[in-house]
């Protein structure tokens, strides 16, 4: 029953039935005293009806009146009930780690802050078995991920025993998302001295990181991964900017230059500044006109130049320093009249803080008053405040060019764990590939909008670029700096790559029905290009060779790198 499944509803329920109880017991007992003539006072008749919880009735010889009949029945269920009710909550925790002892091939979410509780529901609802472990008891994610009846054990992720507690022995996967980096790779150091049978398949252990500079230096220390423990990263604010940029188009319909305004430059901002700019730079000519609006703002633009040397040349940044929580006039009057007098082909709203973010966001709809220009609002999720300003059902929309774009929903799905590399880049393809072309019919929709089918085309892509690249010797990590360049392909890469890729299409396109033809017919699906990669004239050879030389280019919009493998 629904009703049963809170521990606060059972508590609720049965502070209802104890209520009752007195209430038909003390009627009872004093209905027989005003019959029987006993000179008994209010607080008699009360201990008389809490004797009945002990299956004692003191009532004396007298007829048992209907209230007394079923407060004594009910009075030992209520007692039984709340003795339960206590011994759940006393022992929860040594029986959450009684139903772990069963567990194989679970997913194990350390850390129920917003992400990681969203994520542990997301899991859940797609029938995973998943199991949460928290250091602070007072969490609230810890109450949200249990409603879903998902096991959660208090203490510290990166204690063995802990880990042990949840069998990450026998799990699937382990998901860090604590608070800061430093917790998230205690969390896979620890996972690395997990004693795992060697028949298993390897642990994998995703790591969450906000600073890309960890990478380097992780991958450094070997942490990257052991013969029973696989460690990859994902970041969940880079995600969320190339998702961000594919739902809403940034440089407009090619009727003004592109101007992109990013209001609030927290981790989400600054991805969304990159990830901009990088998109820019492949299909635009000169740097791209960009407005930044933070209370410190020329500082972080700095910051993001020394962190990626590539984005000086593919911007002009024009900074506003201006503290939107409490803006001086002059600050609101230079950031109106830049809305006005040079409107945006798009602005991000990027702030944290939801309310701020929203109240910005409407500011900045009403001033600029263009429905084609989209203004795009971060929230936590697609409920709450967002709510009241979303379209509902048929009704017009209250804010036309409004977008609220839910960072929790997009960031923390199960595709940003499960799939590993592969499924980032086939993901972060797709989407570089819309916010490039433009979404519309097809496969021109937002990732979230494809059948697994669908997907399939960008996630053999994906297969094409890591399998080719990892017999060569290389690997692809997170990207971390734009611009410098760490590993360079030689021409003998070059072409065994271009090959390999080659020869995946050619296969592809046969097993889709294609054959040799020698002229292109869509109709008939006969192509020239449809032959061994020996066999093809060289100038279709030096195009595909092209397309392998700006694949850095390509792999860093993506948010991804090539390096050696260690």
């Amino acid at each position: 029953m629904k009703l049963l499944d809170s521990p606060r509803r059972r508590w609720y329920l049965l502070a209802a039935g104890w209520v009752a109880l007195l209430v038909l017991g003390v009627g009872g007992f004093l209905q027989q005293s005003q019959e029987g003539d006993l000179d008994r006072s209010f607080l008699d008749n009360v201990y008389l009806t809490l004797q009945l919880a002990a299956l004692d009735y003191s009532g004396g010889s007298s007829d048992m009146n209907w209230r007394l009949q079923i407060a004594r029945f009910v009075a030992p269920v209520m007692a039984l009930g709340t003795v339960l009710q206590a011994a759940s909550v006393v022992f929860r925790d040594e029986y959450v780690r009684w139903r772990m002892r069963f567990l194989k091939g679970h997913i194990v979410v350390c850390g129920l802050g917003p992400a990681g509780s969203r994520l542990a529901e997301a899991l859940a609802r797609e029938g995973q078995r998943v199991v949460a472990v928290e250091p602070s008891p007072g969490a609230p994610g810890a109450a949200t991920v249990r409603d879903h009846d998902i096991p959660v054990l208090f203490g510290s992720p990166s204690d063995p025993d802990v880990l042990r507690a949840v069998r990450a022995d026998r799990a699937a996967r382990v998901v860090a998302l604590t608070a800061t980096d430093a917790g998230n790779v205690a969390v896979a150091a620890a996972c690395r001295q997990v004693s795992r049978d060697p028949h298993q398949p390897a642990l994998r252990c995703s790591v969450a990181l906000a600073d890309s500079d960890l990478v380097e230096l992780l991958r450094g220390g070997e942490l990257g991964g052991t013969t029973s423990v696989r460690v990859e990263f994902f970041n969940l604010h880079a995600r969320a900017a190339r998702a961000l940029l594919a739902e809403a188009p940034a440089f407009g319909d090619g009727a003004r230059v592109p101007h992109v305004a990013v209001l609030g430059l927290g981790r989400l901002g600054r991805g969304i500044v990159v990830a901009v700019a990088q998109q820019w730079a492949e299909v635009g000519s000169g740097p791209l006109r960009l407005t930044l609006v933070d209370r410190d703002a020329s500082g972080r633009l700095e910051a993001l130049r020394l962190q990626h040397p590539a984005l000086s040349a593919a911007i002009d940044a024009h900074c506003l320093d201006m503290d939107l929580d409490a803006p001086s006039a002059e600050a609101v009057d230079a950031f109106t009249r830049m809305l006005r007098e040079d409107r945006p082909t798009m602005v991000a709203v990027a702030f944290d803080d939801e309310s701020l973010a929203l109240s910005t966001g409407i500011f900045v709809h009403r001033t600029v008053d263009d429905p084609s220009v989209p203004v795009v609002v971060r929230t936590d999720a697609d409920t709450g405040i967002s709510a009241i300003v979303a379209a509902h059902g048929d009704e017009p929309e209250p804010f036309p060019g409004l977008v609220l774009f839910p960072f929790l929903d997009r960031a923390c799905s199960p595709e940003v764990v499960e799939g590993g590399v592969r499924e980032q880049l086939a993901r972060s393809l797709h989407e570089d590939h819309t916010a490039r072309t433009g979404s519309g019919a097809g496969l021109h929709r937002a990732w979230r909008e494809l059948s697994d089918d669908e997907r399939e085309s960008s996630r053999r892509a994906a297969d094409g670029v890591v399998d080719g690249l990892a017999g060569l010797g290389y690997e692809l990590v997170p990207l971390r700096r734009w611009g410098v360049v760490t590993v360079s392909l030689s021409d003998r890469d070059v072409d065994l790559l271009a090959a390999a890729e080659h020869e995946r299409w050619r296969s592809e396109r046969t097993r889709a029905g294609w054959t040799y033809g020698p002229v292109r017919d869509d109709a008939t699906r006969q192509n020239p290009l449809l032959v061994p990669w020996g066999e093809l004239e060289e100038s279709a050879r030096e195009q595909n060779r092209e397309g392998i030389r700006a694949m850095p280019a390509l792999l860093a919009r993506a948010g991804f790198e090539v390096s050696r493998a260690a």
